[in-house]
């Protein structure tokens, strides 16, 4: 019994320190394999419920003056960062800032709330080491992401850059006013803000590429946005 739990108290101390330390051993023979258990989706879940309890490495070093960045009149302590898709609903975003991210992306963030496709909607590739992703625009809604955004208080003066990525409802009659909206809403949070017309998986989206009704959108977003938050 002795040497039982000696053993289990000195796998837990191993895999508390392997966990906080970011050792790439600890991930890639413990915690990754782990995480494979889980279904694609529930293991995502749970790696943004993680970094939004704080229970991810921190980076403790400063960046190095050679890896700052200058682009849009911001200053980016390094150019690495995480894009929208992984903490889709802003819950995450100083937790993951502080594994050493320059910049995080929330969203894309919809006005209203929508559940986006049925599930299975994620899907492993291991021969590949990729995944799937048919998440379709699931969104807590503007409403619920700008609470939580409330406490954020830009970091760019340390070179830690906070993206809002917006996008329309799957329904709407109207897709400019959906950004519009998105702008009015979220803009005064965010560092920078990315306009997603690109999902497969909301009708019409796409047909917003086109010449005319990209520079209608673009013209209107400008429009609400001036005098409320800059857009470069």
């Amino acid at each position: 019994k002795t040497v039982c739990v000696g053993g289990t108290a000195t796998l837990l101390v191993a895999s508390v320190y392997g966990y906080f330390s970011g050792n790439a051993w600890f991930y890639r023979h413990v915690a990754m394999p782990a995480v494979r258990m889980l279904d694609p989706e529930q293991s995502h879940v749970l790696a943004v419920y993680l970094a939004s309890k704080g229970l991810v490495p921190k980076d403790r070093a400063p960046d190095p003056d050679v890896l700052r960045t200058e682009l849009w009149g911001r200053t980016f302590s390094n150019p690495i960062g995480l894009a929208a898709g992984f903490d889709k609903h802003g819950e995450a975003y100083p937790g993951l800032l502080g594994m050493g991210f320059a910049f995080v992306e929330i969203g894309s963030v919809t006005p209203l709330p929508q559940a986006g496709n049925p599930k299975p909607r994620v899907f492993r590739l291991p021969e590949d080491d990729a995944i799937i992703n048919r998440y379709g625009f699931n969104s807590d809604g503007h409403v619920i992401v700008k609470n939580r955004l409330k406490g954020w208080k830009s970091g760019a003066s340390e070179g830690k850059i906070l993206g809002v990525n917006i996008g329309k409802n799957k329904d709407s009659k109207n897709g400019a006013e959906d950004y519009v909206a998105g702008i009015q809403e979220l803009g005064c949070y965010a560092d920078y803000i990315v306009i997603n017309i690109s999902s497969p998986n909301t009708p019409g989206l796409r047909d917003m590429q086109g010449r005319v009704l990209l520079a209608h959108l673009l013209d209107t977003v400008r429009k609400s946005a001036w005098g409320k938050v800059m857009l470069d």
